[in-house]
């Protein structure tokens, strides 16, 4: 038998050699990462990366002709939707025109009510709806896809004289 497959460590009782200034730097990334990801976590409920109390938002023209509700954060391929409001004359028709950065960096995947007539210039989309009896607030719902990440600024405007403007950040 061999001498030294008999021999017993001086350290059986802690076979791993621990350095103090290692654990407590492992203790600090552990403390730190916890609250990073809380941190994270949160803003992600709240909406600071897509839709959420954070994100949701709306903007209003000077005269109050037009309202849009949207959110201010999107992912890059995912739905968003834009809600347009628009006072006119009660059961009178009214035209919808889209531009800024809406026609170059969106796909509209959605639109309702339906317009009933649509019309392209240059990097606008010119929507113009009927006359409708009942009040003159008319909602139009617009189901976008962001197709560039980045900051958008878009512009909204009714009957050819009121504009909303508004931004949102895509993420990649």
């Amino acid at each position: 038998m061999r001498k030294d497959s008999s021999i017993v460590h001086d350290d059986a009782r802690q076979p791993v050699q621990e350095h103090d200034g290692w654990l407590r730097f492992e203790a600090g990334c552990r403390t730190v990462g916890f609250w990073v990801l809380l941190v994270i976590l949160t803003a992600g409920i709240g909406g600071l990366f897509s839709s959420g109390i954070f994100s949701s938002t709306h903007a209003t023209s000077a005269r109050q002709g037009v309202t849009v509700e949207y959110e201010r954060f999107g992912r890059l391929t995912s739905d968003m939707y834009v809600k347009a409001i628009a006072r006119s004359e009660p059961g009178g028709g009214f035209t919808l025109t889209l531009g800024g950065d809406l026609m170059q960096r969106y796909e509209i995947r959605t639109l309702q009510p339906q317009p009933l007539r649509a019309l392209s210039q240059g990097n606008t989309l010119i929507l113009e709806f009927p006359a409708a009896g009942g009040p003159g607030e008319h909602s139009v719902w617009i189901g976008l896809q962001p197709l560039k990440p980045g900051t958008s600024h878009n512009a909204i405007t009714v009957n050819k004289n009121e504009t909303v403007t508004f931004s949102q950040f895509i993420y990649p």
